[in-house]
């Protein structure tokens, strides 16, 4: 698949203006070392916000820091296992005492296990729901009394279309996602009112590492006005976090695709089988 940047106009490759929305703030950012989580660092440090990296692959957090560095001094990394919730909680804790809070929590790090239905275990599935959906809860709840007690916050979690329109397969990454959503959404009936937004991402397809090698095992190409680049869903995303709405869709075909499917569940689940 072509990379997608090459479909962005001058204009929309310039860095988007947040005004001073996330200047000063301190944000952290999960899966931070590829893929839309290296986006996310780099626009919001580019909004000069305090940025803290985490991710597993301790190479590529370097080659993102020396990048980020020249720019934003104050830009960090933290090799980190996500699935490790215990060390994940204990990395958030020495962020807020060392930064003085955490502003931002963008949940991203995702792992899909790429095994099909007859040959996936249930440890697939375990380790599957650790990374996309354990990780995002032990953080949130890590992050939440401070930003409770300072009335404001904002909780970013990416989710997956396929969470909401699962595709036919083993299941393990759309129940993890759809899970996520379940939890983003309860628990900003609650959080809402005392000043911390909570937000769902749904970003639509991208050629990430992720998003590539499931096609790779045969996933179906999405439609072609569906895939998008990390630039523009990192820049939905801030453009929209802190906002009043819950999700954060950046598919406008998918958002139709979900009324297809409740005014006509048997012919969208006829056609969805096949595709």
């Amino acid at each position: 698949m072509a990379d997608h940047r090459s479909r962005l106009s001058p204009a929309s490759r310039r860095p988007a203006a947040y005004g001073e929305r996330y200047r000063g703030q301190v944000a952290v950012v999960t899966g931070a070392s590829a893929g839309l989580g290296a986006q996310l660092c780099r626009d919001l440090a580019g909004a000069g916000a305090t940025v803290v990296g985490l991710a597993r692959n301790r190479e590529r957090l370097h080659a993102l820091a020396a990048e980020l560095r020249a720019t934003s001094p104050g830009f960090a990394t933290v090799q980190c296992d996500v699935s490790d919730t215990v060390a994940l909680q204990r990395t958030l804790d020495d962020v807020a005492a060392a930064q003085g809070r955490v502003d931002l929590l963008v949940n991203n790090a995702a792992q899909d296990p790429g095994v099909r239905l007859a040959d996936i275990g249930e440890d697939d599935f375990r380790h599957t729901f650790d990374v996309n959906f354990f990780a995002p809860v032990a953080a949130t709840l890590a992050v939440m009394p401070g930003m409770v007690e300072r009335g404001h916050g904002t909780i970013v979690n990416i989710s997956s279309d396929g969470g909401r329109l699962p595709s036919p397969g083993p299941g393990a990454y759309s129940s993890s996602k759809a899970a996520l959503s379940a939890f983003s959404e309860s628990t900003s009936f609650r959080l809402g009112p005392k000043g911390v937004s909570i937000h769902v991402v749904y970003p639509a397809f991208m050629a990430t590492e992720l998003g590539l090698s499931a096609l790779g095992r045969g996933l179906r190409r999405p439609p072609r006005m569906t895939p998008r680049s990390v630039e523009s869903v990192s820049r939905r995303i801030l453009a929209r976090a802190g906002g009043p709405s819950l999700e954060i869709s950046v598919s406008g075909l998918i958002d139709a695709a979900m009324v297809f499917r409740q005014v006509m569940p048997r012919t969208y689940h006829r056609l969805r089988r096949n595709w």
